[in-house]
């Protein structure tokens, strides 16, 4: 019952915590991809779609910073409420606090294994095949029926009096193009965005227009009538997902030998662990701290979970470049934290058993004097 009541306050604190999460991360992600969509990189009825694999691969760091937060705000509420005191009483200490945390982390941490090792690389992959394929449907570079669009710091605008039912084509369009010695003005009936296979550079492709070139206050303009003309607006160069230990599945990851691929699948293994060691990381601190100053304990458990994460990124980078033996990689920083948390254990629960003797000692001399 005790170990039930427990998890029932964490997983009440990691609700609202990840819900808060991710209503930032959605929102904020959400706004970035209307940007995109107004500038026309990305197609917008694709938005959802390219925020749920988003939210899907955020999960791997949502998830063991929320659990760790609501085990932290559990054990603060269950502290200055006196229950912990009464869980103490009924014969609950360290061991039920831990195990109790450890059903739950050992939940999530298969999880955030699910997401890293197979759910990760596929949906990043996803997300370029996405960019790719919504770059023809997207509008010239974010070009509005009646406004102006400048482009490369000034030296592209960009004009067109309506967009066609489609959403994909400009109606009565107008550019001007300014270069070191000249400037050039073109309009034409239509135009759309066109993506070249090989280059993935990004064309204006104007339809039926006629275009005017030449030197600012001379007389000698060059006028030319075309029914297919494109301009470059966008280069691309093309990116080569074969070589990106990223976009790898894990499976593949054991194919090949070398520091990049060890710290590859170290990377994504790291997280699921995070999620299993830091929750008891969490109790700790909690429990060190005082009821009047839980907010510095707060402090504390942020800080160290930071630093913690930053020295995992750190080790990444060190592997890559083959400064850290694969042998140790990540592995010896998840054995250090192992190490702390039964250290602090030792400590904490070492005290409690010096008040003991203490007290017995204490009534053995009252009752010897008696």
């Amino acid at each position: 019952m005790l170990q039930r009541y427990i998890m029932k306050e964490v997983l009440r604190a990691f609700g609202m915590i990840i819900g808060g999460l991710m209503l930032i991360y959605l929102s904020t992600r959400f706004a970035s991809y209307l940007g995109q969509a107004a500038e026309g990189k990305i197609a917008a009825e694709h938005i959802f779609r390219m925020i749920s694999l988003k939210m899907l691969i955020s999960l791997k760091d949502l998830i063991p910073m929320s659990l760790y937060l609501a085990v932290f705000t559990a054990m603060i509420r269950l502290q200055r409420d006196s229950e912990l005191t009464a869980i103490r009483a009924a014969g609950g200490g360290h061991q039920l606090l831990i195990l109790s945390a450890l059903k739950l982390s050992f939940c999530a941490a298969l999880i955030v294994f699910f997401i890293t090792l197979y759910a990760e690389p596929r949906a990043e992959l996803s997300l370029v095949e996405i960019r790719n394929q919504t770059e023809n449907e997207a509008t010239i570079a974010g070009v509005k029926a009646g406004r102006f669009k400048e482009l490369s710091a000034g030296k592209r605008i960009f004009y067109a009096e309506t967009v066609a039912e489609n959403e994909h084509t400009l109606e009565n369009t107008f550019v001007q193009v300014q270069n070191a010695t000249n400037i050039g003005l073109m309009r034409s009936e239509e135009a759309y965005v066109e993506v070249e296979p090989k280059s993935r550079d990004r064309f204006a492709v104007f339809i039926d227009g006629i275009s005017y070139g030449g030197i600012p206050g001379a007389l000698d303009y060059v006028i030319t009538r075309f029914t297919r003309y494109a301009l470059r607006i966008e280069n691309n160069s093309p990116q080569d997902l074969t070589r990106n230990v990223n976009y790898f599945s894990t499976a593949d990851l054991f194919k090949f030998r070398g520091p990049l691929y060890s710290a590859e699948f170290q990377w994504r293994v790291a997280s699921g662990i995070a999620t299993l060691l830091t929750p008891i990381l969490a109790i700790l601190i909690a429990l060190a701290s005082r009821r009047s100053s839980w907010y510095l304990g707060l402090i504390t458990a942020v800080s160290v979970y930071f630093v913690y994460n930053n020295i995992l990124g750190v080790g990444k980078s060190l592997m890559k470049k083959g400064v850290l033996s694969p042998i140790f990689g990540l592995w010896i920083i998840h054995l250090t934290l192992i190490a702390i948390l039964v250290a602090l254990l030792i400590i904490q629960r070492r005290p409690s058993g010096i008040r003991r003797r203490s007290q017995q000692e204490i009534l053995h001399a009252t009752s010897g004097k008696l």
